[in-house]
Order: structure tokens, then sequence, then C-alpha cells
């Protein structure tokens, strides 16, 4: 009887330990690459910090002070908001209308979704090349602006400082455009037919069923993709160094690429404080837009 019931506490013990053992491997991964950083940033932000020698003398709030009375951080972080309101409502609305398109029971529908997800999977320093030639003074875009009426002689938005961060924006939202696409193709294809069906009947066109009913019962989908443009938004890097190199005069320095700079420089301890402001912005911006979508879900499931 004593076996049975060290046996039947032992089988209990481990039925507690299995789901722990599943998660270890996801523990282990994220505090070695997401949750040790975090830490060595904090501890890096509180030292005057020499990256040549791996000594730093404690400095406390002394590098945030730095942080926020250094212009270029300012300059940074408006630009990173700047670079969000732009690319924000363009990956919302413009993935969510090819969706609908490439949603149609029409030939060759397949290919076009392909051909929409190929941006996606084009290496952004591919993608990053093809658009600073597109730009280009010579380029198409250029000749096409100027055919327009909208600039006298060819220019290229990269190096002006009023076009320069639209046009990496731009580069931003092309290349994310086919993976939002398919998160809106996946929350359309789980919509109720009957709904539309009714809305044919009731006499509702194409354009009121696109607003009143795919718009609001898209909208899990649609906090989704906030979510993850705010926070490839917040740490966007790459077609920014490739396309301008946060230039011309700071104009298209976002965060990402002043927190580079400062450790270019060796300044480490800015760098990390940089660091620590960027998450809690992604953070709060992140539950912002959760908070904000989750009413929406509500009033639709009242």
């Amino acid at each position: 009887m004593a076996k049975r019931l060290i046996s039947n506490r032992t089988n209990k013990k481990m039925f507690k330990m299995t789901p722990w053992l599943f998660l270890l491997p996801s523990i282990l991964i994220l505090g070695t690459f997401l949750i040790y950083p975090i830490l060595q940033a904090f501890h890096w932000s509180v030292l005057d910090y020499k990256l040549i020698s791996g000594t730093g003398e404690f400095v406390g709030l002394e590098n945030f002070k730095e942080l926020f009375t250094d212009k270029a951080f300012w300059n940074a972080l408006l630009n990173t908001l700047l670079f969000l309101l732009i690319v924000l409502p363009l990956n919302i609305f413009l993935p969510m209308v090819l969706a609908v398109l490439v949603n149609q029971k029409l030939r060759g529908v397949t290919t076009f979704r392909v051909l929409y997800y190929l941006p996606f999977v084009t290496p952004m320093v591919v993608g990053a090349l093809m658009w600073k030639m597109l730009y280009s003074q010579n380029g198409m875009i250029s000749d096409f602006l100027v055919k327009l009426g909208i600039f006298d002689s060819p220019t290229n938005l990269l190096v002006q400082q009023g076009t320069a961060l639209v046009a990496v924006a731009v580069i931003t939202v092309w290349k994310g455009l086919g993976y939002y696409m398919i998160i809106y193709l996946a929350g359309l294809q789980s919509l109720p037919k009957g709904v539309y069906e009714s809305a044919e009947i009731d006499g509702a066109s194409t354009f009121q069923q696109f607003r009143k009913i795919t718009v609001p019962m898209l909208v899990p989908s649609i906090t989704l993709v906030s979510i993850l443009t705010i926070i490839a938004g917040m740490k966007v890097f790459d077609e920014i160094a490739i396309a301008t190199g946060g230039g011309p005069a700071g104009a298209t320095t976002t965060l990402v690429i002043y927190i580079y700079n400062k450790f270019m420089s060796l300044d480490v301890s800015i760098a990390s404080a940089a660091g620590l402001v960027l998450l809690i912005l992604a953070i709060i911006a992140s539950l912002l837009q959760m908070k904000l979508t989750s009413k929406r879900e509500d009033d639709l499931r009242a």
C-alpha cells in the first residue's frame, strides 16, 4: 500500500513536470536571446561602460539624462514616429484590399497570390537596392513624377530631406505587403458566407459589404497586423541602412539607426539606454493598439 502511494505521488509529480519539460527549449532560447540581452543592456545603461577594456564605472541615470538632452535622439524618435504614421495605415489597408481581391474565385488567382507574396521572400538587400535604382535621378519613379508635373526636373527622392522618409516607408510597405495579405486572407476565408448572401439579398453593394461586414469582422486580423507593423516599424533598419544610411542630414535616422551609430562609435552605455527606451515604447504602442482594437472586438461580439 505504501509503495502504491509513493508511486502515485511520483506519477503526479512527473505529470506536473511534463509541461515544463516541453517548454524548456523555448525558455532556454528566450532566456539566451531575449531576457539576457535586455538585462545586459540595463546593466550597461547604468555604467560608463568601456567596450575595449570591458569595465565600467557606475553612473546611475546619467546616461538617460544625457540621452534625453541629445537633439539627435529626439530627431531619431520623431522620425520613428513619423515612419510609423506612414507605414501603419498603409499596412492595414492595402494588404486587406489585396486579400479581398485574391479571395475571389477567378481564373489564375493563385498566380496573383504568389506574385504579391514574392516581395516578402525577396532579401531586403536585393529589394532595397532595386528601389534605390528606381528612386535614382535616372530611375523610372523620378521620370514618372516629372511627367506628372510634381517635379520640374529628375529628382532622387532618397536624397531630399522632405521625401526620403516617405520613400523608405514605401520600401517597407512593399516588402510586407504579401505577408500581411496572407494574414487577412486567412481571416477572410474563415468568415461565414451566409452573412454576405443575406447582404446581397438586402441590396448591399460590394463596397457596403466591405465596409459594414468585412472590415468589422476582420478586427482580430487588423489587431495582429497592427502589432506586427508597430514592432517592425520601431526596429526598422535594413532598408534605411542600405537606401539612405540615415541621411540626408538625419532625415531617415530612426531610433535603431541612432543606436547602431552609438554602438559603432563605442558609446555602448548610451546605446543601451536608447535600446531600453525603444523597448518600452514598442511595448506601450503594442498594448495601446491591442486595447483600441479589443474594444472594437467587444463591440462586434455585442
